[in-house]
């Protein structure tokens, strides 16, 4: 795989205890751009945290990574496996009712913001069971002190993501054009074609051509990956669907 020699960006956050605002337009506007890729070929990384964010300190270009809880969400259906990390996941997660995989990615992304400019998590208690308890509690009331120090366009976002109803929730395009993301504009090259997303995201993948599959000639081990991100169908409507000539 590739090596991204800064690791981890929980390691550079805890280096910093918090970062300065312009490096966290950055590295935010980066992660909110691979979402957007993902989730429009409805992807959905579902443990969204510092820990599964790689930085390569030399550019401050990072990397989402540790796709082994991702899962594919398709148009019109919600998730129901609760997983994720507790101090990221969404109220609707921890509810352990079914959820839009989307809406849950967009408020781990709001905890990673609130992380990378304080340092620390905005909802945090030890791992203890009666810790958890009291975690799980303040994630469903989104009960947290907002720093003072933040700016008014950090605050403003911040407080637009953590929504426990995710239907009241940002959305990834509303974050993208947020003035949050627009501060720093000059400094960071973020004018003309930089400014658009499709710069940052690139087209959507596509097949150029398309061999119809035997039952014979599929892959069994793509094949069993193929159902993790399908968990939903059975393995005979997958095998119908790579047979099929549509």
């Amino acid at each position: 795989m590739e090596f991204v020699e800064g690791g981890e960006l929980f390691s550079y956050i805890h280096e910093q205890g918090g970062l300065i605002e312009i490096h966290v337009v950055h590295i935010f506007r980066q992660i909110i751009a691979a979402l957007i890729y993902c989730h429009r070929i409805n992807i959905h990384h579902r443990d969204l945290k510092p820990e599964n964010i790689l930085l390569d300190r030399d550019t401050m270009t990072v990397k989402l990574v540790d796709f082994g809880m991702a899962a594919l969400q398709p148009t019109g259906k919600k998730l129901t496996t609760p997983c994720g990390s507790p101090h990221y996941a969404a109220p609707e997660v921890i509810k352990t009712t079914s959820y839009d995989g989307g809406k849950a990615d967009v408020w781990s992304c709001g905890v990673i913001l609130f992380v990378l400019l304080t340092g620390t998590p905005p909802f945090n208690y030890s791992g203890e069971d009666r810790h958890l308890k009291e975690l799980f509690k303040d994630i469903q009331a989104a009960k947290y002190v907002m720093p003072d120090n933040l700016s008014p366009e950090a605050k403003d976002l911040i407080k637009r993501i953590l929504v426990t109803d995710p239907n009241r929730r940002i959305g990834l395009d509303d974050i993208w054009n947020h003035p949050f993301l627009r501060k720093y504009q000059h400094e960071l090259n973020f004018v003309g074609d930089f400014a658009r997303q499709d710069h940052w995201t690139g087209p959507l993948p596509s097949i150029a051509e398309w061999t119809t599959l035997e039952r014979t000639t599929i892959d069994r081990e793509i094949l069993r990956y193929l159902r993790t991100l399908w968990h939903s169908e059975k393995e005979e409507v997958l095998i119908q669907r790579l047979m099929s000539n549509e």
